[in-house]
C-alpha cells in the first residue's frame, strides 16, 4: 500500500507515470497524488507536505513525474524493506557520506552508490547506473536523491520536510534524508530498476539553498555522518575533497562572482592552499574575464 505523490507542471507526464505505475507494481494497492503545481508555484516542500497529509496510505514515495519504472511486481519488495523497524528512506541514488563542509546529496564521487537507469542526454543516450553488487538488494546510505524516495507516513510525520528554510525545488532531498539519517537506516535499492530523464541543474538557487541547509540550521554539531569506518586522516581529505567538488558546482553555476570568491576564500584558509588551490584560482580568474566582459 504505497501513496505516491508528485509535485507536478505536466499532466500528461502524471498521466504516464499513473499508468507506468499501474502495469509494474504488481498487485500491490496504490494511489497517486499529484498537485499541479503549474498556477501556484509552491516550493517542493510544501507540495510534498501538503499531499502526504492526505495520504491514504502507511507508505509514502516522492518522486519526480519524469520516473518510468521497469522492474516488474516490484511493490512486495519495498513494502517488506519499510516494514524493517529501522529503515528509515529508500532511494536510487545517494552517498554514504555526508561531510561537515557545503556539499550537495552526492558529496564524494568515490562514495556515492546508485542503481538506476539515466536518460535525456542530447545524443539520445541511456546509461545504467550501478556499482552494488548482485548480491546486495539494499545498501546502506547516509543521503538520497529526490528523484524518487520510499518512506513510512510515520516517519515522515516525524521528519517533515523543511518548508521555512527550503522554499524553492532544490535542497529538500538532502536535509529530508539528513534528517533520517540521525535516527533511522537510509538505503539504496538494488532490486528495482528505474529510468529518470531528466537531469539536475547547478543553478544560483541550488547554491542558496544548499549554503542555507548548512547555515541556517544546526547540521554543523551533527556532521559528518558515515556508514563506514575512517581515520581521521581520511575524514580530513573527505572534508576537503567535498568542498571542492562543491565549489566546482557553485562555479558552473551563475551564483554571483563576489559570493564565488568569499566562498573560495574560506575553502583556502581551511585547506592552507595544500590542494586544488591554483585550480580553483585558475577558474576564478577565467569567470572573473567573462564578467568584465559581460
Amino acid at each position: 500500500m504505497i501513496s505516491f505523490i508528485i509535485c507536478s507542471i505536466s499532466p500528461e507526464r502524471v498521466n504516464c507515470l499513473s499508468n507506468n505505475i499501474k502495469q509494474t507494481i504488481g498487485n500491490t494497492p496504490f494511489e497517486v497524488i499529484a498537485f499541479d503545481n503549474r498556477n501556484t508555484k509552491y516550493g517542493i516542500t510544501k507540495v510534498y507536505n501538503l499531499c502526504a497529509e492526505k495520504a491514504k496510505f502507511p507508505n509514502l514515495c516522492f518522486l519526480h513525474e519524469d520516473i518510468t519504472f521497469h522492474s516488474r511486481n516490484w511493490g512486495e519488495t519495498i513494502i517488506e524493506q519499510l516494514k524493517q523497524p529501522q529503515c528509515g528512506c529508500i532511494g536510487f541514488a545517494g552517498c554514504i557520506v555526508k561531510s561537515k563542509s557545503l556539499s550537495s546529496v552526492h558529496s564524494l564521487k568515490d562514495f556515492g552508490i546508485y542503481n538506476y537507469i539515466q536518460s535525456g542526454y542530447k545524443n539520445g543516450d541511456r546509461l545504467f547506473l550501478n556499482n552494488l553488487t548482485t548480491n546486495i538488494d539494499y545498501e546502506p546510505c547516509i543521503t538520497l536523491d529526490g528523484m524518487c524516495m520510499f518512506v513510512r507516513n510515520d516517519v515522515w510525520k516525524q521528519h517533515r520536510f523543511d518548508e521555512k528554510t527550503l522554499t524553492g525545488f532544490h535542497g529538500y532531498d538532502l536535509d529530508f534524508s539528513l534528517q533520517i539519517a540521525e535516527h533511522l537506516q537510509n538505503y539504496i535499492c538494488n532490486t528495482v530498476i528505474l529510468e529518470h530523464s531528466s537531469h539536475g541543474s547547478y543553478s544560483a538557487e541550488w547554491v542558496k539553498a544548499t549554503i542555507a541547509l548548512h547555515t541556517n540550521k544546526a547540521w554543523n554539531d551533527k556532521l559528518p555522518l558515515y556508514t563506514a569506518k575512517f581515520d581521521l586522516n581520511e575524514m580530513g581529505r573527505n572534508e576537503d575533497e567535498s568542498f571542492y567538488l562543491f565549489l566546482k558546482k557553485v562555479l558552473r553555476s551563475s551564483y554571483p562572482y563576489k559570493d564565488t570568491y568569499r566562498l573560495i576564500k574560506e575553502y583556502w584558509k581551511e585547506n592552507h592552499f595544500q590542494s586544488h588551490s591554483i585550480t580553483l584560482l585558475l577558474k576564478l580568474i577565467k569567470i572573473r574575464i567573462l564578467h568584465i566582459k559581460d
